[in-house]
């Protein structure tokens, strides 16, 4: 009976001992079949490739918010007016009288112009003469030979001073035509003749401003201003 009760003893343990292991009191891990390896398989959670860094979720950077649409007609910018290019005219050769009379005319067309007023020391006109002769005797005598040679239009200065018995053959307004009355004397034989400018103090009025209401002022001027020397400028 001994040896039986032995054999009784040894497999009672080698039960608890297997018991033991499959209820993992012993510390170890037994599976119970396929279904709990499936369900170890299919947690994502569990599976950590070697060597990767944990990723950090991404932000997104917030979408700005957008201003409603105002819905409206688009106002558009007033067309602006065409302006009239600048012009320049420059009258020149004028009188005190003269310069007077455009600066007003020109004031009271507009406010658009700018007027600009030099006053020079230019002859206002030519002397055509044979210089003085010293005695009244002498311009007597000369006065005698020039009527010979066919000019009578001649005058003997009788006012005291630098000119007293000069001869005055005649005045004119422009250098050009004393020039001439000079080579006609010439061609008759007077060979003393001399053209001497005389006067002076004319202005010279330079007008800038909108070219069309500067050519209707202009255009009403110049039967006002004939003999005027008229001349286009740089604006």
């Amino acid at each position: 009976m001994a040896p039986l009760r032995v054999f009784v003893i040894i497999l009672l343990f080698a039960n608890l001992l297997a018991l033991s292991l499959w209820k993992g009191w012993l510390g170890g891990e037994l599976h119970h079949g396929e279904p709990e390896r499936l369900s170890n398989q299919l947690n994502p959670d569990g599976i950590r490739l070697v060597g990767e860094e944990p990723r950090a979720p991404v932000r997104r950077a917030p979408v700005p918010a957008q201003a409603p649409a105002v819905e409206g007609k688009v106002e558009e910018a007033p067309a602006q007016e065409a302006v009239a290019p600048q012009a320049c005219v420059i009258f020149s050769g004028l009188s005190g009288d003269q310069t007077r009379e455009l600066s007003a005319r020109i004031a009271k067309a507009g406010s658009g112009f700018k007027l600009t007023e030099a006053r020079g020391e230019a002859p206002s006109s030519w002397w055509v003469h044979i210089p003085s002769q010293g005695s009244k005797d002498a311009a007597d005598k000369k006065a005698a030979e020039l009527r010979k040679l066919g000019i009578t239009d001649l005058f003997i200065m009788q006012e005291a001073g630098p000119t007293q018995f000069a001869i005055s053959l005649g005045l004119y307004k422009s250098e050009l035509a004393a020039s001439r009355q000079l080579d006609a004397l010439k061609e008759k034989g007077v060979r003393s003749a001399q053209v001497l400018a005389r006067g002076g103090g004319v202005s010279r009025l330079e007008v800038r401003g909108p070219s069309d209401s500067l050519a209707t002022v202009v255009s009403d001027l110049s039967e006002r201003l004939r003999g005027v020397n008229r001349l286009e400028c740089t604006p």
